[in-house]
This record gives C-alpha cells, structure tokens and sequence, in this order.
C-alpha cells in the first residue's frame, strides 16, 4: 500500500509500533513496577486489573487466567461440558476456540457463518446440533457481536450452554444497540469467555454475577485434564 500522491511509500496495513508509541510509557512504567516488586505470577497488578475490569464490565468477579484458551476450556469444563460431548462453533475463528474444546476432550462441530457478517450462522447451528451436542460457542469478530439472541432458543431446546468467544468486543454492545444481552458477561481480558445455561439446567454453570435478566447463567473455573484430536464439520 502506498501514500496518496503515489509517492510510493510503504504504509503498513498492522502498525503495532504506531499502537506501542501512544502507550509505551505506561507499559513501561508498568513494567518496573513488576520487575521491581519481583511480582510475576498474580501479584497487586493483577489483582487491580482483575477489580477494575470487572467494574468495567457490571459484573461481580473477574479471574486472571493465563491465556484465551485457557479461559474457553475453564468456562466449557465449569458448564458442564465432558468428553466426548460436543460443541458448536464457527469455521471462521481462530484455532483457540477449537483447541480449547478438543484439549478436553470435547469433539469440536465446524459451521460456516453468515455471508455479510462472517459469524457463526444460527440456522446452520440449528442443522448442526445432535443428542450430543453440549454447547455452542459463537465467537465475536471484527468489531461485531455474534447474533447470540438467536441462539439462545437453539441452545434451550437442545439442553446446551452458550460459551462465548469474545475476543474482539471488549464493551461492545449487542447487534441491537443494547448495552449488554441477556446477564452475559465478558469472563477474560484478552479473550473473555461467557457461558449461558437453560433455566433449571443443574450443574451447567456456576453462578459469579448478578441476573438481570431470570434464566441465564455465567462463569467459574475448575480442573481437570483430557485430550482428543476428533473434529467433525456439520
């Protein structure tokens, strides 16, 4: 890509060192703070960040995990979902979402998305859902919101959860303008993590915030440890 006026400079299409300017005396400064307090794992500035982001998003708690993948698979393992169950999520992702899913066990399920938003097609969820069909993970992309409102019903009537990959819509509203869907809360900072529950639905999620709205359910992490390479494309 070049300039207009075609002088022909070059014009990076991902300027990351243009991103780090306007902060980078503030990540340095965080920086020495770490190093200095020796700090590296958990520590005050984790614990600031894990308070001021869940003020952020209206909810009750925000944990700290390691990575997104790791925070998928905690939010998948707390709603239920074994080995060998199954999970729905978009073809158009990246491999995180899937990996979470198969590093426990779970069988991932491919669905193409929609033609004009490139997300997780509800009506090719419908298709796609089975007697073993666990959870339905719709992932957030390009500054857009998955229709997750038309999915709820698709996960009602089948007894799945909804696990949100939401790593591109920090504080995003909803594709209606709504400033929050449904009691749904980001569970991460760098890829949050949401799960939804069918009301009555024991032992799917573990409650951490506040229910706006009646019937829906939120987050938790627990343990555990399996590992499966199946996938399958509906």
């Amino acid at each position: 890509m070049t300039r207009p006026g075609g002088d022909g400079a070059f014009i990076p299409m991902v300027d990351l060192a243009a991103q780090q300017d306007e902060i980078a005396d503030e990540v340095d400064a965080g920086l020495k703070e770490v190093l200095t307090q020796a700090s590296y794992i958990g520590g005050p500035a984790v614990a600031e960040f894990e308070h001021a982001y869940a003020r952020f998003l209206g909810a009750a708690n925000c944990v700290g995990v390691a990575n997104g993948t790791d925070a998928l698979e905690l939010a998948l393992r707390a709603s239920g979902v074994t080995a060998g169950g199954e999970v729905i999520l978009p073809a158009n992702t990246f491999i995180a979402t899937a990996e979470a899913v198969s590093r426990m066990g779970a069988v991932p399920v491919l669905v193409d998305v929609d033609p004009v938003h490139l997300l997780i097609d509800p009506d090719r969820v419908a298709a796609a859902v089975t007697p073993r069909t666990q959870a339905i993970i719709p992932v957030h992309l390009f500054g857009q919101t998955a229709f997750v409102e038309r999915l709820v019903p698709v996960a009602a009537a089948c007894g799945a959860v909804i696990v949100e990959d939401a790593a591109q819509s920090q504080g995003r509203p909803g594709m209606d303008g709504s400033p929050a869907r449904w009691d749904m809360r980001p569970a991460r900072a760098s890829i949050r993590a949401r799960t939804w529950a069918p009301p009555g639905m024991p032992g799917r999620s573990l409650r951490m915030t506040k229910t706006p709205r009646p019937g829906c359910g939120c987050w938790a992490p627990t343990a555990a440890n399996r590992s499966i390479t199946t996938m399958r494309s509906a």
